[in-house]
């Protein structure tokens, strides 16, 4: 005989509906359905409820029932199976969530930091950050953290000013590399050593270009050094 079965034959000499035997055992109607057409399964607890109910033998009844045994094992691993995977998924979403936190715990700080870093120095805040000094036009990008980010993507500072009806342009990237360009098209690039020293690596100027830079070079290095400062100040956590 088999699970379901039994659970009709116990039901029916009981005559009981499937309503009544369901409510008997605290589960619904449907349920009892299920059971008596082998869709579904009561689990072993409640297996050995009805068993002791109604005085059949749970040894004899499981050796005869193969496929219910070969059932019930395979729910339990794949409960265990289900368990396993939710404790792996909780254990993600606390790492996740920890990682999350002190993720915006560093983005504030950051971002806080790099603003008021730059309003110390008198920048102002507009779709970048501008400041005017010495007929020198400042500006630094409006900085955000990136999503899980320990660092911004980019640190980067530029300096435009003009001498006589040459447009200079400076750029700093990541406070070691830097560029000095004329009217945007050649350039001076280079590199600042651990002393801060001005390292240049290519020149692209022409020979007039030469000439100016060499004429102007105190000028343009000290916006230069300036810049450099204003990176190193800014940039600071």
């Amino acid at each position: 005989m088999t699970v379901a079965e039994m659970i009709k034959k116990t039901r029916t000499e009981a005559n009981m509906t499937q309503g009544e035997y369901g409510a008997k055992f605290g589960v619904s109607r449907q349920t009892v359905s299920s059971w008596e057409n082998g869709r579904s399964l009561p689990d072993l607890q409640m297996l050995i409820d009805i068993c002791n109910t109604y005085h059949v033998s749970l040894d004899k009844l499981l050796n005869e029932d193969k496929e219910f045994v070969e059932k019930i094992d395979f729910y339990n691993k794949y409960k265990k199976a289900i368990r396993l995977v939710g404790m792996c998924l909780l254990a993600g979403l606390l790492i996740f969530a920890i990682v999350f936190i002190n993720w915006k715990i560093t983005e504030r700080n950051m971002n806080q930091a790099f603003e008021m870093n730059a309003e110390k120095l008198g920048f102002v805040k507009g779709e970048l950050y501008e400041l005017e000094k010495d007929n020198v036009r400042y500006r630094l990008p409006n900085q955000k953290l990136p999503f899980l980010k320990k660092d911004f993507h980019v640190k980067n500072s530029y300096a435009d000013f003009m001498i006589e009806d040459i447009e200079i342009s400076i750029s700093i990237y990541d406070g070691k590399d830097f560029a000095i360009e004329f009217n945007h098209f050649r350039s001076i690039k280079g590199c600042f050593d651990k002393d801060s020293k001005i390292e240049i690596k290519e020149n692209t100027l022409n020979e007039n270009e030469n000439i100016f830079y060499n004429e102007n070079n105190e000028i343009i290095e000290d916006v230069l050094k300036q810049l450099l400062e204003i990176h190193k100040n800014v940039y600071r956590r």
